[in-house]
């Protein structure tokens, strides 16, 4: 009896020891690991703070079976007035000069924006998860004065060898209107009509339809729907020439009634400082954008470049820009080695539709 005992208290004893042991084990497992994280902690919060990247929100979650410990998950806005890699070697330096462990660095780049997955950690523990995510700027280009010529070189251009989504313009009225229409639709290129309308000054009349400063409410309309009819597949309008007309409420109004009418929206392509056609459309609730850059007004290829850095550093500035160029070789050529160098980490060639609001 006492031998039973005796064993039953040493098996007791031993279970005891084991159960302590494992005890003592667990806890000091758990301040192992929340002094691993509140040190990476620290340091992740001041090299993001270094690096001018803001943490737009965190959230503290237990992970593991065996030993449950935080492990935070951050997520990090990049600006776009950072420099991508400039910033990634300063994380990457900056982390491992503090013994941090990037356990895992994914980048993914999707239309709208992008994101960098990283998990950081000490002594192969997991304390940290980052998603970085920088929303891109949109880019929107638009070709003016399609309609003149079928010249395959020419198309080909714009409608082959441009890589990106761009819209294009087609005056109405113009030999080869439709059948440009029709081409750029099946290569799934935005159209828009290019309408004529009286700039200042004097000018050659050579157009089927235009905006005249002495139409009628009525006449204006008609013209609009007529040049609208007359281009197969047009999402909006946007004026060819205009200087005059778009300073005037009176004949813009109508414009902008049909376009409403149509849901279409309204391009203002800004050939006068004074225009009101955005700012109106606007006001009467018709979808709008304008142009903020003209691309191409000199033909030739460092003039376009300069331009083309503007639109750029202005979308990066502000979240988005629009240029506007013209139906020609030099301008199609140049513009294909600019758009083939830019980081599509940062910008989003859009339709210009997709930039109306």
């Amino acid at each position: 009896m006492l031998r039973r005992i005796v064993t039953y208290s040493t098996i007791g004893l031993g279970i005891a020891v084991i159960i302590l042991s494992a005890i003592v084990f667990f806890q000091h497992k758990k301040l192992q690991y929340e002094r691993i994280f509140f040190t990476v902690d620290n340091e992740v919060e001041l090299q993001l703070t270094q690096s001018g990247l803001p943490v737009v929100e965190k959230k503290i979650k237990e992970e593991g079976v065996f030993f449950p410990h935080a492990v935070a998950e951050l997520k990090v806005y990049i600006p776009l007035s950072v420099s991508l890699d400039e910033v990634f070697v300063d994380l990457r330096d900056g982390f491992t000069s503090y013994k941090i462990q990037i356990l895992k660095f994914k980048e993914e780049n999707l239309k709208d924006t992008y994101n960098i997955h990283m998990e950081l950690g000490r002594e192969k523990v997991l304390t940290h998860k980052l998603f970085l995510s920088l929303e891109k700027a949109k880019v929107a280009l638009l070709v003016d004065d399609f309609g003149y010529t079928k010249e395959d070189v020419l198309v080909r251009a714009f409608f082959e060898e441009l890589s990106i989504p761009f819209t294009l313009s087609i005056i109405p009225g113009t030999p080869h209107a439709q059948e440009i229409a029709e081409k750029a639709y099946e290569k799934k290129k935005q159209i828009l009509v290019h309408m004529p309308m009286q700039p200042k000054g004097d000018f050659r009349n050579e157009y089927r339809w235009i905006i005249l400063e002495e139409m009628s409410e009525e006449e204006v309309e008609k013209q609009i729907r007529e040049a609208i009819k007359s281009i197969p597949y047009a999402e909006g309008l946007n004026n060819h020439m205009g200087s005059l007309i778009t300073t005037k409420r009176k004949l813009m109004q109508p414009v902008l009634r049909v376009l409403q009418e149509k849901d279409m929206f309204f391009l203002d392509s800004r050939t006068s400082p004074l225009s009101i056609g955005y700012s109106l459309a606007k006001e009467l609730g018709v979808k709008s954008t304008y142009n903020c850059v003209f691309l191409d007004n000199e033909k030739e290829k460092e003039h376009i470049e300069n331009q083309f850095k503007k639109l750029i550093s202005q979308a990066l500035d502000t979240g988005w820009a629009l240029g506007l160029g013209h139906a020609h070789m030099t301008t199609a050529s140049t513009l294909k080695k600019l758009i083939e160098n830019c980081d599509t980490r940062k910008i989003n060639f859009v339709l210009a539709s997709e930039i109306s609001k």
